[in-house]
């Protein structure tokens, strides 16, 4: 009778409602920060028949989801070095030409001088009786 085995997967985040703790976090100060601006705007403010703080706070929700998804297919990291290098907030020195690289092999390299010597001293070599008798079953 077999036996089932629970595996944890360890490379997989916790997800709650599809989402990390971290993008439930920003979820909910997105939230915040739209019944915020909803509410500074004043209620007779409309945008065709809605108050327009009901849609400035249903835009911030939005970009947030936008946001949120964003951090799922690339890492925080990766997109704040692509906005750091295209607004030139961080430095980029690129060289205006190829230089020369040292030659190799290098004189601080030591090489074992008898490299196939040491190869031929631990080689495990094959039993030749069982390989006689693997060539007859295959011949069989």
């Amino acid at each position: 009778m077999s036996q089932i085995q629970k595996v944890i997967i360890l490379n997989k985040p916790l997800k709650i409602f599809e989402f990390t703790p971290f993008q439930l976090v920003l979820m909910a100060l997105s939230c915040f920060l739209a019944l915020l601006c909803g509410n500074k705007i004043p209620g007779d403010w409309k945008i065709g028949n809605l108050p327009a703080g009901f849609l400035v706070g249903l835009l911030i929700v939005c970009a947030a989801i936008v946001f949120v998804k964003m951090t799922e297919i690339k890492p925080m990291l990766w997109w704040r070095n692509l906005l750091a290098y295209r607004l030139n907030l961080v430095a980029s020195n690129w060289l205006p030409h190829p230089e020369e690289a040292p030659l190799y092999p290098d004189a601080t390299i030591i090489d074992a001088p008898d490299r196939k010597k040491l190869a031929q001293e631990f080689f495990i070599a094959e039993d030749p009786e069982r390989l006689a008798a693997q060539y007859d079953r295959k011949a069989n």
